[in-house]
């Protein structure tokens, strides 16, 4: 990969692209890290099963008698959540971006255990917005648990790190514009974010506990964008190695940190992989997430094939 000189700038188009993607960000980490759900830490999609990537023989329970384990399912969480495929909107709060192929969606209209889903998801979410009104108008995500909520998923923690912040950075936008290393201008900063986010993690877990003190709660870990090191496209290319490599390294600890926490709360956090590319360099037909919004979802966010994976790995985890 080459490498860009410090007075260097992305093209007009990364430019372009970046200012929409911080728009429209939620969380949009840039690097995969590993499950929990397998010996080596990975859930593959290979074991995942047939029906929208989901356990192989889920889909029997469709039309018996036997009952819905989760009869009660709420989605919690950011983009990585919310959105999927933009051509398909799933209401609710115009600014939330739900998508009726975000994972939410896929896992319940593909998993007979699954029943009523309560999508509560909404782009641009943080912390404080799962118990207050989000931009003074999306009413608190913790709202729609109960007492008899059955199953929670939970997407939450890339916005409070500050992810729009590093895709500023690494397209050289606004304060960031002259700067030579995102790791030098911002490591320590995402760093001490990232540190600071397992004990707000830590209460989220409790309020779902009080709130919904018998559901299974799956926490989704935040799928790449970027390729494997050694591997690039024009987009990574056009971006300085090192910044590339510090972008996976600050995934990499907030997929942990996220992680850390379901497991010391006594929950699971789930990630699908692979064995072949499926970042926003793999083709289009192929990636799971997307650099440009192609095709049909957000710039940085996923894509209607990333959730089905993602709906698969949470149905493998239940």
């Amino acid at each position: 990969m080459r490498m860009l000189t410090p007075h260097r700038r992305p093209s007009r188009l990364l430019t372009t692209l970046a200012l929409a993607a911080t728009a429209a960000l939620a969380a949009a980490p840039v690097a995969s890290a590993q499950s929990t759900l397998e010996a080596d830490g990975a859930i593959t999609v290979s074991s995942l099963g047939d029906t929208f990537g989901l356990p192989a023989g889920s889909s029997d329970l469709t039309g018996s008698l036997a009952p819905t384990p989760y009869p009660g399912y709420v989605a919690l969480g950011d983009s990585y959540a919310a959105l999927g495929d933009d051509t398909a909107p799933a209401g609710g709060p115009e600014s939330c971006d739900r998508s009726l192929a975000n994972y939410p969606h896929q896992l319940a209209d593909a998993d007979a255990r699954v029943g009523d889903l309560t999508d509560a998801s909404c782009g641009g979410a943080q912390i404080p917005d799962l118990t207050g009104r989000q931009d003074g108008v999306v009413p608190p995500q913790f709202d729609s648990l109960a007492p008899d909520t059955d199953l929670v998923t939970l997407s939450i923690g890339g916005n409070d790190i500050g992810f729009g912040t590093m895709v500023a950075c690494l397209t050289r936008q606004g304060d960031f514009e002259e700067i030579p290393s995102c790791r030098a201008a911002l490591d320590d900063e995402i760093t001490d974010a990232i540190a600071s986010l397992e004990p707000e993690l830590d209460g989220v877990y409790e309020a779902i506990g009080d709130a919904s003190p018998d559901a299974r709660v799956v926490t989704t870990q935040y799928m790449p964008l970027m390729p494997d090191e050694g591997e690039s496209c024009a987009f990574t290319e056009a971006l300085p190695e090192d910044d590339v490599d510090w972008a996976r390294e600050k995934t990499e600890q907030l997929n942990a940190a996220v992680d850390a926490a379901a497991t010391r709360n006594g929950h699971v956090s789930v990630l699908p992989t692979d064995d072949v590319d499926r970042s926003a360099c793999a083709p289009a037909d192929q990636r799971w997430t997307s650099f440009l919004g192609e095709p049909d979802t957000a710039p940085m966010h996923p894509t209607a094939l990333g959730q089905e994976a993602m709906a698969g790995a949470i149905g493998a985890a239940l």
